[in-house]
């Protein structure tokens, strides 16, 4: 019988969890793999509030799993939110309880937190975690999706401001606008977004940009590089699914960039908005790194039909959640996916 205990991470465990990071990938058929050297914790950061637990069997790292906390609103009303993300079991230590034992720590942690909602993202194929969330009681909400666009050097038309910290206020009402009717949508108040920016690696307000319309800001969107955080791996010049657009990019290490913050008055501003980022883009190759740029949607959003009308990947991903609070109802209205957490 396989003996493992559940602790807390510490510092010192970044090496093996590291490796064991590079145990978990999905499969010999995915086109894909992420790597999270050098600093696995860093995918951690941006939350205010989060926890991350790991099995342990012999002195080996053989489980790991985290729990954000953090502030949602749901139907009009600011609910307290817990997100599931990082569930990592080693491959020869599956089926022996290690994931269920993760998961019942970080339950009690919720419990004790006392959150209205949780809620998870698992990425399409990644059977045993789509198994193990409705095994504990989530239910699938909505299939989701998260666009890769390769950078282009067509040039857009729009005159492009970097922002300052002075536009930090109407970066917030825009997003307040942009999102009104949205749930999942953590607050983007000016605090926030000033300690969104000192805690997060990789973002940078010196990479944020806005369109203005009449000289009021219109759309807006930060660039943050992500590569800081994790990298993809190409294993294939081509993906397997034919219906997709052709892959984009070559073998090779690819650097992701997300857009944070996002948010646009019309859907023909978002589309713009895409655009000249994948035009900045083109600047950043580093050598034989691409960057990429990474937008995670709600397919079900009329506010995204912009860019339906963009080729592009995607990577089908499965919004899961369960309600604690009877009141909670979701799936009425459409989801903000925040970058933070994939």
């Amino acid at each position: 019988m396989t003996r493992f205990a559940v602790r807390p991470a510490r510092e010192s465990d970044n090496e093996a969890l590291v490796e064991l990071d590079g145990k978990c990938t999905m499969g010999e058929q995915a086109a894909l793999a992420f790597v999270r050297a050098p600093d696995f914790f860093a995918r951690s950061k941006p939350y205010e509030q989060h926890t991350l637990v790991v099995a342990e069997s012999d002195g080996a790292i053989v489980g790991v799993g985290g729990l954000a906390l953090k502030p949602l609103r749901v139907g009009g009303e600011l609910l307290k939110g817990a997100y599931f993300y990082d569930l990592r079991v080693d491959p020869a230590f599956r089926r022996v309880g290690v994931a269920s034992a993760i998961g019942d720590a970080l339950r009690e942690l919720v419990k004790q937190s006392e959150a209205d909602v949780t809620y998870s993202l698992v990425l399409e194929g990644n059977v045993p975690s789509l198994q193990l969330a409705t095994k504990r009681g989530a239910r699938p909400v909505r299939r989701c999706a998260v666009a890769i666009l390769a950078p282009t050097e067509a040039a857009g038309t729009e005159r492009l401001r970097p922002l300052e910290a002075r536009d930090l206020d109407r970066v917030a009402f825009l997003l307040e606008k942009s999102y009104a009717r949205h749930d999942l949508i953590p607050p983007r108040d000016v605090t926030a977004l000033h300690r969104l920016l000192k805690r997060t690696p990789g973002l940078s307000l010196r990479a944020w940009y806005g369109l203005e319309r009449g000289g009021e800001l219109a759309a807006c969107f930060g660039l943050w590089d992500y590569s800081s955080v994790m990298r993809m791996r190409v294993h294939r010049k081509h993906a397997p699914n034919g219906a997709q657009p052709p892959w984009p990019f070559q073998e090779g290490e690819i650097a992701p960039h997300f857009l944070l913050p996002l948010a646009f008055r019309t859907p023909a501003l978002l589309a713009k908005s895409i655009q000249e980022a994948r035009c900045l883009l083109n600047d950043r190759h580093q050598d034989s790194i691409t960057p990429a740029l990474l937008i995670p949607y709600d397919p079900h959003d009329p506010a995204f039909i912009g860019l339906r009308a963009i080729e592009r990947f995607e990577l089908g991903i499965q919004l899961f959640a369960r309600l604690i609070r009877r009141d909670v109802r979701l799936g009425e209205r459409p989801f903000y996916l925040d970058p933070v957490d994939l």
